[in-house]
């Protein structure tokens, strides 16, 4: 019987390190994320989105970062009738695992449990798997969202 070779034993622990990390990554949502748009608040704590070109039926992600590196997801979408939608990229109940929502026609759909939510309702909040709906104020074509209520959402994604 062969024995086995210093090399070989050291690409079997690497293969098996990329597996479980592939795995880790998938099971987090990794390949259902949508990309996300990094945004930065100005010296007044504020960040402004233009949303001009913002159409009925979509969606933007958007992850704010923070002096502190405190790292926050968000989505912004437009419903058919025209209202911007704002909330955390996170619910009450899956936010342990970080998979988010995904964008699908006029729904977000969570991607752990694959529950639809109207685009319409998002503001309206909810609880339980519903996005948690994001504080914010609207200057024309401008979202204008402050940095403490940006913050509030944080425990959802440390």
């Amino acid at each position: 019987m062969k024995s086995l070779k210093p090399m070989h034993g050291a690409l079997l622990v690497l293969l098996l390190a990329s597996g479980v990390m592939a795995a880790s990554y998938y099971l987090e949502g990794g390949f259902l994320r949508s990309s996300y748009q990094k945004v930065l608040a100005n010296e007044q704590g504020l960040v402004n989105l233009d949303l001009a070109d913002l159409s009925a039926g979509q969606v933007r992600f958007f992850r704010f970062i923070n002096a502190g590196n405190q790292e926050v997801d968000f989505f912004v979408g437009r419903d058919k009738n025209g209202h911007v939608q704002v909330a955390f990229d996170a619910n009450e109940i899956c936010y342990k695992l970080k998979r988010g929502y995904r964008h699908q026609g006029e729904w977000v759909v969570c991607n752990k449990c694959d529950k639809s939510f109207r685009l319409t309702e998002i503001n309206a909040g909810g609880g339980g798997c519903k996005p948690v709906p994001l504080t914010h104020r609207l200057e024309g074509d401008q979202l204008v969202l402050r940095e403490n209520d940006i913050l509030t959402g944080w425990r959802y994604f440390r």
